[in-house]
């Protein structure tokens, strides 16, 4: 953070910013805060007092107390999923714990909530040719990586902020 910079946290619409001095910067949107309007957390997960920035950075807690206690079931070689004994086998590509096959699937494509701006885009773009195509093409669909990776049922509930 430079030296000078001003809170910039606005608390409604069409008012300045606080005008304090900022103690640092937001890690999801950049921007200065002072001690006031943010949250000064370990590791310098460093949080504005916006609603987007405290979601993510709620949402980002309860996944990893979820993970913490998901990844006991696989340290001792079995599924992940809630009061599930079975052997692991899948992986999820998000969370990277490891489950049986009945708690991983292919993502939900038409779940746009996985999917970056860029890859809305795309997926807009190949829906649009794979419809003037005279058979269409489903391998438009697929992901240019290959085949689609599984993910579980609580990376799925997700989605992104």
């Amino acid at each position: 953070m430079a030296r000078g910079q001003k809170c910039k946290f606005r608390s409604g619409f069409l008012r300045r910013g606080c005008g304090r001095d900022a103690v640092t910067d937001c890690v999801y949107c950049t921007s200065p805060f002072c001690e006031k309007h943010g949250e000064r957390g370990p590791d310098y997960t460093d949080v504005c007092a916006r609603k987007l920035c405290s979601e993510k950075l709620r949402d980002l807690r309860e996944h990893t107390e979820w993970r913490d206690g998901a990844a006991q079931s696989n340290k001792r070689d079995e599924c992940a999923g809630e009061e599930c004994a079975a052997a692991m086998g899948q992986q999820c590509a998000l969370c990277r714990l490891h489950f049986c096959t009945s708690h991983v699937r292919p993502p939900n494509y038409q779940d746009r909530s996985l999917l970056t701006r860029a890859e809305m885009g795309a997926q807009d773009h190949l829906i649009v040719s794979a419809g003037r195509e005279p058979f269409g093409r489903p391998e438009l669909f697929m992901s240019p990586s290959g085949p689609p990776q599984l993910i579980c049922e609580h990376c799925a509930g997700r989605g992104k902020l």
